[in-house]
């Protein structure tokens, strides 16, 4: 059966190894039971190579305490750090545990947050962000600070991410790509009242209110060149839950939902996009820096300094309340070794593939731009060739395609159901720095249930 097997993959000519193929081998019997998955990545491989008063914006939008049900909102599928599956505990060590980011601008949104600081310039109580309340998490904020502390009209302040786009920029993108959070919470000030305002909606503008400092607009205008000028970005946080745990908590603070407004135009607008785009950037467990939620909060300019601390700690232990149940809710599909030569690696991350199930794909680690074939079968038969081992022999299909400037193959939102069945994935790439020119990734078997 292998041998037969190995023929078959040289006379599709995977064994030349100068253009990707996309090739059924096999079909009918147990095969139809990978239809679906199978074909989700033949589609997706096909596919591949083709001054103001406050810093927020007007008041006439709606605002609501609860989302109407029949409106359209933000959704976030379940997801799992993959350093803490399979039952993994966090070893104690500040590198084992994900971070979480904060932001804030004029005060109260900077006082809301300060003791999470690092800074023991800014923080010189000492920082409690260090796996903060015991909840497996290490809290990082970061700020601008005035002069007064206590400004009405606060201008761009000093420091970390200044009330300045180019500063923000800046700023945010070594905070965020430095210590990649798992989620993301921006502050800033709000409305002169008592509100906890928190934002749905955060636009790629390509006209912003002027800043206090030439350039006055952003450079480049609209900030996010991956995307139309005016695409909406929603926030990813859980904003009901937020919501209600704040006005349960009676602090004397209004919290609400601004769904369908905008954050404004101004820098609160502009930071808060930033967020969210940095969670739309690492959406998937495959991910090593995957970030399950961001979103912007408002706050109000009439809350204290220590109610909207308080605020802020309410807020913050939904915002983990939420992400521990993302993560508890997904599962990497199991990883049956095999890999190499080469230093490529193929991910299977999601929700478990029953019926309704999702889960996304990663390969990654090879050379850029190289061609590859992602082999999938229901056999798991270890034979060697050009240097390594192909497992899935025969083939049910071989995908071709071809990896990019990162070394990447990424499919998102592979449909479970039609199982019980295991279907073993391994994908071979061409590699010129290698001994035979090619690589071999690990074998991931995906579990398809009932």
């Amino acid at each position: 059966m292998n041998a037969i097997a190995m023929r078959s993959l040289k006379s599709d000519g995977f064994t030349s190894l100068r253009e990707p193929v996309s090739v059924p081998v096999a079909a009918g019997g147990r095969h139809e039971l990978s239809g679906r998955i199978v074909a989700a990545v033949l589609v997706a491989g096909l596919a591949w190579v083709s001054e103001a008063p406050a810093q927020r914006g007007a008041d006439a939008v709606l605002r609501v305490r609860k989302l109407d049900p029949s409106l359209p909102g933000p959704t976030t599928r379940s997801r799992a750090d993959l350093n803490d599956l399979n039952g993994g505990q966090h070893s104690g060590d500040r590198a084992d545990r994900p971070a979480i980011l904060l932001t804030g601008y004029w005060p109260p949104s900077n006082e809301a947050i300060r003791r999470w600081s690092p800074s023991p310039t800014q923080n010189p109580q000492g920082w409690i962000g260090s796996d903060w309340e015991g909840r497996g998490y290490d809290v990082y904020s970061y700020f601008p600070e005035f002069n007064p502390a206590n400004c009405n009209f606060c201008g761009k302040g000093s420091g970390d991410l200044e009330v300045d786009y180019q500063d923000t920029s800046a700023d945010f993108w070594p905070i965020a790509n430095g210590i990649e959070p798992i989620a993301v919470i921006t502050f800033s000030r709000g409305f002169p009242d008592l509100s906890w305002e928190l934002e749905m909606n955060q636009y790629n503008r390509s006209q912003w209110i002027d800043d206090y400092l030439s350039p006055f607009q952003p450079t480049p205008s609209p900030p996010d060149g991956s995307v139309p000028a005016g695409t909406l970005r929603l926030s990813a946080l859980p904003v009901q839950d937020i919501v209600d745990a704040v006005n349960n908590a009676n602090l004397g603070v209004n919290a609400y939902i601004c769904y369908s407004g905008d954050g404004g135009g101004f820098l609160s607008e502009f930071i808060a996009y930033h967020g969210v785009w940095y969670q739309n950037l690492h959406p998937s467990p495959t991910d090593s820096s995957w970030c399950i939620a961001g979103g912007h909060v408002h706050v109000g300019g009439s809350i204290s300094w220590s109610t909207a601390r308080l605020a802020a700690e309410v807020s913050l232990r939904t915002l983990i309340g939420y992400v521990d149940a993302v993560r508890a809710a997904t599962i990497c599909q199991v990883d049956l070794g095999y890999g190499g030569p080469g230093t490529a690696t193929l991910k299977v991350c999601g929700d478990p593939l029953g019926p309704g199930g999702e889960a996304d794909l990663l390969f990654s680690g090879a050379p850029a731009g190289v061609p590859a074939w992602m082999l999938a079968g229901l056999s798991f038969s270890p034979t060697y060739f050009h240097g390594g081992f192909v497992v899935p022999l025969p083939p049910s299909f071989i995908v071709g395609f071809i990896c990019d400037l990162d070394g990447e193959w990424f499919v998102p939102r592979l449909p479970g159901g039609g199982g019980p069945a295991t279907i073993y994935l391994q994908t071979i790439y061409r590699d010129p720095f290698l001994a035979e020119g090619v690589g071999f990734s690990n074998v991931v078997g995906i579990d398809l249930l009932q």
